[in-house]
């Protein structure tokens, strides 16, 4: 399943610096040009891309973002503003320089922002980092496939003439890259990750077994030597993320088949659990996260019998981490809807096929009900939901709302949703939907194919 992912302004910006200083490659700096004109001239623009694009923003772009990885974003917005001439040198963020633990790209990323801001500020800045991030731009791809990095790497080294090899192949490497509409993205696909939902919504919805054969296949073969899955076959950091659903989609198509990939990938999920029973995106010792944390109890419920111990610690945690309106943090989405199904897929999975202590499913039933009421309290009058209350309904926040409350047995707003599902699909199967995902948190990418695979998983949980 091909993901290909809308142009983005953050991308271009960034991509249209560094060209200006590379007269190689003319065309495709008129191309990013012309992006970025047809853009500013269009609507929809975040606060960001005002920015980026030298026009009044109204707001700080990371207004209202309370998230564990809220400072080191700090030192990655200031880094980015001052590559793109938007922003005066980037402030010291509240978060230390060490960038240990954390997954492949973030710790070069965060590197590559060091290097800007201690330039920017006339700071020394180590020749150690330098030869990093040149390693990482002389390889044959661009680095674990995501090009923010790599954009920022190049940035980082271009005011560096000994670097000027590193710079000239990683530009090489950027431009090849390049869309048709003369923009760039954050990454060369999410082919692994958008395949295991997609194929995940098929097989859910009923699909025929034999049509989806070569993808359960492609998917296995995707499998990483520690168990997990990566977003990308580009990249070697595996994440719960895509594990969730890639063994989501192997266990409902063939168990049997796949029961090899099903147990390296229930060893990767438990060896990912946290001591305080909840899961994290990438590496264990990260903040554990609701919306993966449901997904790895998801996962961990098609085979209960050996995981009892790590499930309920799962549940205590999950159970604890709901707000008092009944919402999640919402993780790697824009849209509440998210987290809340999956915690409510991991729960009830859980609830279903395994015993637990009455405090454990007292807490289980009331973290339930806390989602329900919560989600027919923000049903609009059109029969959607949209990402936040007072937002207006969009595809993929309503598919998320179907698929908890098929899970809940609250069938009420079931109708009224397929009404307006039915209102906005468009003659092909698809829908028109603002972007849900966000790559990095909170910065919205557009991955049009993910729309009717949300609402498909939707109709087949409230079909059921």
């Amino acid at each position: 399943m091909r993901s290909a992912c809308g142009s983005r302004v953050l991308e271009s910006v960034l991509a249209c610096r560094l060209l200006e200083d590379d007269d190689r490659h003319p065309d495709a700096l008129a191309g990013v040009r012309s992006y970025l004109r047809a853009v500013a001239r269009g609507g929809g623009l975040t606060p960001l891309d005002r920015a980026l694009l030298g026009m009044p923003s109204g707001r700080d772009p990371l207004a209202g973002f309370a998230h564990h990885t809220a400072g080191r974003k700090r030192l990655l917005m200031g880094a980015i503003l001052h590559a793109a001439g938007a922003g005066g040198a980037p402030a010291p963020p509240s978060v230390p320089d060490a960038v240990g633990g954390l997954h492949t790209w973030k710790q070069a990323e965060l590197t590559a922002c060091r290097v800007i801001r201690d330039r920017a500020a006339g700071s020394p800045v180590a020749g150690h980092d330098l030869d990093a991030l040149a390693g990482l731009l002389l390889k044959p791809r661009i680095f674990e496939g995501n090009h923010l990095p790599h954009l920022l790497f190049l940035l980082a080294l271009r005011p560096y003439p000994a670097y000027r090899a590193a710079v000239r192949q990683g530009t090489d490497l950027l431009v090849a890259t390049q869309h048709a509409d003369g923009g760039f993205s954050v990454a060369e696909s999410f082919d692994t990750w958008v395949t295991s939902i997609v194929a995940t919504a098929l097989s859910e919805a009923g699909t025929d077994r034999g049509s989806l054969a070569r993808t359960a296949d492609w998917l296995a073969a995707r499998q990483a030597d520690d168990g997990g899955w990566s977003y990308t076959p580009q990249a070697t950091q595996t994440d719960m993320d895509t594990t969730y659903t890639a063994m989501a989609f192997l266990h409902h198509h063939d168990p049997a088949r796949y029961a090899p990939h099903l147990a390296a990938g229930y060893a990767y999920v438990r060896g990912l659990q946290n001591d305080d029973g909840g899961w994290p995106t990438y590496r264990r010792g990260t903040p554990s996260e609701p919306a993966m944390t449901g997904g790895a109890l998801a996962v961990l419920a098609q085979h209960c019998a050996p995981h009892a111990q790590q499930i309920a610690a799962g549940v205590r945690w999950l159970a604890a981490s709901q707000r008092p309106d009944g919402t999640f943090e919402r993780g790697w989405s824009l849209a509440d809807g998210n987290a809340i199904f999956r915690a409510v897929h991991g729960l009830t999975a859980v609830r279903d096929r395994l015993p637990l202590p009455p405090p454990a499913a007292e807490a289980v039933e009331q973290a339930l009900g806390r989602a329900a009421d919560r989600l027919e309290r923000t049903h609009n009058r059109d029969g959607g939901w949209g990402q936040q209350p007072g937002r207006a309904s969009d595809p993929v926040s309503t598919g998320y709302a179907l698929a908890a409350l098929g899970l809940l047995h609250r069938p009420s707003r079931i109708p009224a949703a397929l009404a307006y599902l039915s209102a906005c699909r468009r003659p092909d199967g698809s829908f028109d939907a603002p972007a849900d995902t966000a790559a990095p948190r909170p910065i919205p990418v557009d991955v049009p194919v993910l729309a009717p695979a949300y609402v498909l998983r939707g109709l087949a949980r409230c079909g059921r």
